[in-house]
């Protein structure tokens, strides 16, 4: 899949989730015992900004990788 559709789809996802923010609020306050208005707030409004912010950054990988002791390497957006 190309990157620029790995972004599309994730901002579609994060669309969904904004469509539907009432109703995942009081289901993550359901299964965690949270106050709603944490759940709704702070919680959702969280997921959205990362899924927005990775969606950004879907086609701006370029591989570029530093090299590093040991049997592991760091990958750099």
């Amino acid at each position: 899949m190309d990157a620029s559709d790995r972004g599309q789809l994730l901002y579609r996802l994060d669309d969904l989730i904004e469509g539907d923010q009432i109703c995942l609020a009081a289901l993550e306050t359901l299964d965690n015992g949270k106050p709603y208005v944490i759940s709704y707030l702070v919680d959702l409004d969280m997921v959205l900004k990362c899924f927005q912010y990775y969606a950004g950054w879907a086609d701006k990988y370029h591989g570029k990788i530093i090299p590093m002791d040991g049997d592991f390497q760091l990958h750099l957006p």
